[in-house]
This record gives structure tokens, sequence and C-alpha cells, in this order.
């Protein structure tokens, strides 16, 4: 879907504005992706997932779930509805019997999503774990080569259980590397060259429920920068 095609996903009223698009959740198994999207997902009713009074576990298959999020720009209400899609963490392909892996899942997500561009890919690795960091380099490769990036698409480095230790492995320099090496791959791979301010790097706790209102933020610039709302806002004042 390129620029014109995504305002097709794109509704303007008098004061209203509504936009559709994919978010998907992707990264090493039990990093926190399906809490982290529950949290995100939740927040359109004020509340909180508790890890605790949940039976959240390693995932091995495709999940998915919907949010809104409302912004204020000008006279405008613009309503962000999203399709979240959560990929498994499992490399490659799964044996019979033992759920999907991420390649299974990926053929899976091409037949049931009904929104071809991801607005915003969320990679996601654990602070309490500095390998699931060092793997997002596999996880952006698949990415790309999956076809789950454009240039509609920004992307936020997450990092998850920022509540499991006092200081950790992953240094504010090597996220600040991490978001150089993507721009770089992608332009490698795909051709164009993505802006720095389509790649955001936030962590949060999902016990706490620290970092979940930026991660909120982040989600809203990218459908913002994507859908070009402040270029329509203009548009319509002036």
């Amino acid at each position: 879907m390129g620029s014109d095609d995504i305002h097709k996903l794109l509704i303007c009223r008098e004061t209203d504005i509504i936009c559709t698009g994919g978010v998907v959740f992707i990264g090493d198994g039990a990093v926190g992706k399906t809490h982290t999207a529950l949290n995100l997902a939740s927040y359109k009713k004020g509340s909180f997932i508790d890890a605790k009074c949940t039976n959240l576990s390693k995932s091995v298959n495709l999940e998915f779930d919907y949010f809104i999020l409302y912004s204020n720009i000008e006279k405008y209400k613009v309503t962000i509805s999203s399709q979240l899609y959560i990929m498994p963490g499992q490399k490659g392909k799964a044996e019979t019997g033992q759920g999907l892996a991420f390649e299974d899942a990926i053929d899976m997500y091409f037949n049931v999503r009904s929104i071809n561009d991801v607005v915003a890919l969320i990679l996601t690795y654990s602070v309490a774990d500095i390998k699931t960091f060092q793997n997002l380099e596999y996880w952006l490769n698949r990415a790309i080569d999956h076809e789950l990036i454009s240039d509609l698409t920004s992307i936020i480095i997450l990092g998850t259980h920022q509540d499991y230790v006092i200081s950790s492995d992953v240094t504010d320099t090597m996220i600040q590397d991490g978001e150089k090496f993507i721009i770089r791959r992608i332009e490698e791979k795909l051709g164009f060259r993505m802006n720095e301010d389509r790649i955001h790097s936030i962590r949060i706790s999902n016990l706490h429920r620290t970092g979940i209102d930026e991660l909120q933020d982040s989600v809203s610039k990218a459908f913002f920068r994507a859908f070009e709302i402040e270029k329509i806002v203009n548009s319509q004042l002036y």
C-alpha cells in the first residue's frame, strides 16, 4: 500500500478524523510482547493488565487484538483504530503439534490481516537479557524479508522487564547504535532512507506500568506520520 492507498483507510469529517492501521510486535519469546500488547489494547478502557491475575505464557501462536487511541489537534478529535498482531518468538518453523513458530505465523498473518501495511513495527527485547537485544538484528531481517516494513512504517525499539533489573546491560549507546544500524539496513535492503524521527526507543515495566504512556504516544505519532494528519488539519484550517 502506497501513500495514496493508505488514505483509503482515513475518514475526515467536520471535527473528526478516523484512521485505521496495523501494529506488529516482533522479537524473541518470553520478552513480554503479549503482556505489553494487552496493556496497550486495554488502554482504551483506562485499565491495565495485572500479570499476577492472568495465565500469560510463552506465545506459540499468532495472537491479535485491537486498540483505540484518541488524540486532539486543533478542533479535531483523532481516533486511531488499529489491528494489533503479536508474532511468536520461536524462530523458523515448528514441528507438528508444537503450535506455531514465526515462519508458520507469518504465513497465517498474510491470510488473516485486512490491512497490508504496518504502521508501527515494535521490535521487542528484555532489558534483563542482552541476548534478546542482540537478536533484534535477526527479527529486523525477518521483518524486511517478509515485507513488514514500508516507507510508511515507524519502528519502536521496546525494552521490557524494566522492573527486573537495577541497571541493564543494554546501554543507551547500544540502543543508539541499534537505531543507526536499522537505518542502514533498511536503506541497504529496501532502497529508502528512514528518517531518525521514525525510530523511537522506549523502556517499560508492565508490572509497575511505567512507560506505557510513552509507548502509546509513540504509536500515535506513527499513525499521525503515516496518515499525514497534521498536513490534513492544516489544509482544512488555512
